[in-house]
């Protein structure tokens, strides 16, 4: 007989701990990142909205006084907008001759830029006689938007004048012979016919292409051209350079965009003979100071609210002159990690750019990532060769051989060198993304196919089809 077997249960409990670290910044941290990140462009609205609720603080005006024996002198052998003392601000200067100051310089620098529409009626002024309508001709030039396009609607201005079609299409005819040649069009093969003439070599054979064939032109679809219009390579590229040097917006000029955005460097490293200086522009640490006139009065009156008060509202002025002056200061250490990492580019230009990675940067100077992210944030920086995002030094790495002596590549170096083969190739053979894959492969560079039609995409660079001529 088998005896039944015993079955039995244990219960184990086990329990762990871990042990995690989370980073809490204080309130006077996170204000000073805030402050980092600001652009030079909101600094100035941010300090001003300090001083408005905080008392303490205040513009040192001391540091825009301008004595009368500077605005009367003749300075005019010194360069108005030259920097003095690290001051990035333009200096105030008049120019005084023997009739007293130059005022027509003021009114030439303060008065508004020529309008299309200004331009337009100026020529009506000295234009022969016509029997179109005036009113009418001036209704046509207010509907002609930025680019000189005219995107009304011309019977409803003849309706509103109270004249006929055919007075409405000679008005309309009547602004399109006024300078700047196109103005007036309704559409671009309009406004492209309209700046042709009939003494330019190949401009009939250019008039069809315009009309028929424009799609054609902008896909370059060159061997279709040839053959609908019967002419040669040669000739083809005479009507195709004839066409490319019109002016699809002939307003353009004269057209005062509001969306229109200035850029205002943080950073500027200049060229000083045979080396570079750094600065950080919008000093405004030097323009916030905070005054102590309240503190004897809030002693004498022995109010504790008002000290309490004053307390709290001296600990933030002296947070917020602390924060600027660390904004600048760190502003200031990037920009010299960065002269020092780019220092080709800051020499040569773009083909010396050298991949860069924020955490290098974090590293180098002992900051944390975010950190570096935040000094990065829409702000730009003014080189000798011009004024670029600071994003715009961050890039990844290619590596290389032969040549490059196994160093990695950026790729803006490598967009720079496909933007120079680009330019000194064939316009009848031009090269091909893996024509110039090879021609990379063989300067020691390791890119594929796939990364320079990528690369070439963001130039703006047409593919091997439409760049032929």
């Amino acid at each position: 007989m088998v005896a039944p077997a015993k079955s039995s249960l244990r219960i184990e409990s086990r329990s762990r701990t871990a042990t995690t670290q989370r980073a809490h910044l204080a309130p006077a941290a996170i204000q000073g990142l805030e402050v980092l990140a600001l652009p030079v462009t909101e600094l100035s609205a941010y300090v001003q909205a300090l001083v408005e609720r905080n008392p303490l603080l205040d513009f040192d005006s001391d540091g825009f006084t301008v004595a009368l024996d500077d605005v009367l002198q003749d300075d005019s052998e010194r360069d108005d907008w030259a920097p003095s003392d690290g001051d990035f601000r333009p200096r105030l200067r008049m120019r005084q001759q023997e009739g007293g100051f130059d005022m027509g310089r003021v009114r030439d620098e303060c008065c508004q830029t020529e309008t299309l529409a200004c331009h337009l009626r100026t020529q009506l002024d000295g234009a022969a006689a016509s029997d179109v309508p005036r009113p009418l001709i001036h209704a046509i030039i207010d509907c002609l938007n930025d680019d000189g396009y005219f995107d009304g609607s011309l019977p409803a201005l003849c309706a509103e004048v109270g004249c006929d079609g055919e007075a409405g299409e000679r008005a309309l005819a009547f602004v399109q012979g006024l300078t700047p040649r196109g103005v007036g069009a309704r559409t671009l093969q309009e406004c492209l016919l309209l700046q042709l003439d009939d003494g330019m070599p190949g401009a009939a054979v250019a008039r069809l292409m315009i009309k028929e064939s424009l799609e054609d032109l902008a896909d370059n679809r060159t061997t279709r051209l040839m053959r609908t219009y019967h002419v040669n390579l040669d000739e083809l590229a005479q009507i195709r350079e004839l066409i490319a040097g019109l002016d699809p917006r002939p307003g353009s000029s004269f057209s005062q965009r509001k969306d229109t955005v200035y850029v205002v460097p943080d950073l500027v490293v200049e060229r000083r003979g045979t080396s570079f200086a750094v600065r950080v522009a919008g000093e405004l640490a030097e323009r916030l100071v905070r005054h102590d006139e309240y503190e004897a009065w809030v002693q004498a009156s022995g109010d504790a609210d008002a000290r309490a008060w004053l307390d709290e509202k001296r600990t933030e002025a002296d947070t917020a002159l602390a924060n600027v002056a660390q904004r600048k200061r760190t502003l200031f250490r990037f920009g010299m990690y960065l002269l020092e990492a780019q220092y080709g580019f800051f020499r040569h230009g773009q083909a010396a750019m050298r991949p860069l990675t924020m955490q290098q940067v974090a590293d180098g100077l002992g900051l944390h990532v975010s950190t570096v992210s935040r000094i990065v944030a829409d702000k730009h920086i003014l080189t000798p060769w011009g004024t670029y995002p600071l994003k715009h030094f961050f890039s990844t790495a290619l590596p290389a051989t032969g040549a490059g002596g196994g160093s990695a590549l950026s790729s803006l170096a490598i967009k720079e060198r496909i933007k120079e083969l680009v330019a000194g190739e064939d316009a009848r053979r031009p090269l091909s993304d893996a024509t110039i894959t090879e021609m990379l492969n063989a300067e020691g560079v390791e890119i594929k196919r796939r990364t320079v039609a990528k690369y070439r995409e963001a130039l703006g660079i047409s593919r091997q089809s439409q760049r032929r001529r």
